[in-house]
């Protein structure tokens, strides 16, 4: 059970020679709601009348963010828009959004959060609704969509923490986004 959303980062990611690499991560907007929704592929093959083997396993997944805005800079950077030196933001037919990673926490019981970064994610283009003030008062908030797919390297598409603000992961969770210290049986 979480209680709550913060800490909105994005990474741009690279690739050279087949694997991933991280710039510093910058702060991406002030966060409202984050859903997450994952497709599988699975298989099953029954021999002898029973079931023998049954697969599941990462397919893709979209993350749908709720923010409170986000600046022209950051969403240009996130649709691989052109800033020009007046910070007007010129969006074409040919851009290419990049490869990012998507980090942020969720407050839980107990003084602990759960730190999530999505390892390699593709922003679509937000839709925008604009709206003439009336009556009553009404935010007219931003949402924004990424497809999430596997790394090339190792095939990973998360990395996910539970703990608290002074565990050795959760310090440098926001600074750097997290590799695998070493390799570890699946849980």
């Amino acid at each position: 059970m979480t209680l709550g959303l913060k800490d909105l980062y994005y990474a741009l990611c690279t690739e050279e020679d087949g694997v991933e690499s991280y710039e510093t991560p910058k702060k991406m907007s002030e966060a409202m709601t984050a859903s997450l929704s994952v497709e599988t592929a699975s298989a099953t093959l029954y021999a002898d009348d029973t079931l023998s083997e049954s697969v599941q396993e990462f397919s893709s997944g979209t993350l749908t963010l709720g923010i409170k805005d986000l600046t022209p800079e950051v969403l240009a950077e996130l649709l691989g828009q052109e800033v020009d030196q007046n910070k007007v933001v010129w969006a074409g037919k040919d851009d290419e959004p990049p490869f990012v990673a998507v980090g942020f926490r969720a407050r839980k019981t107990g003084g602990k959060y759960r730190y999530v970064w999505l390892l390699k994610c593709k922003f679509n283009l937000p839709s925008e609704n604009y709206e003439t003030k009336g009556e009553s008062i009404t935010f007219n908030t931003p949402e924004i969509e990424a497809s999430i797919t596997a790394r090339k390297s190792d095939g990973r598409w998360k990395a996910d923490f539970v703990g608290a603000e002074t565990d050795t992961a959760a310090t440098t969770w926001f600074t750097e986004v997290p590799e695998p210290a070493h390799a570890m049986e699946s849980v």
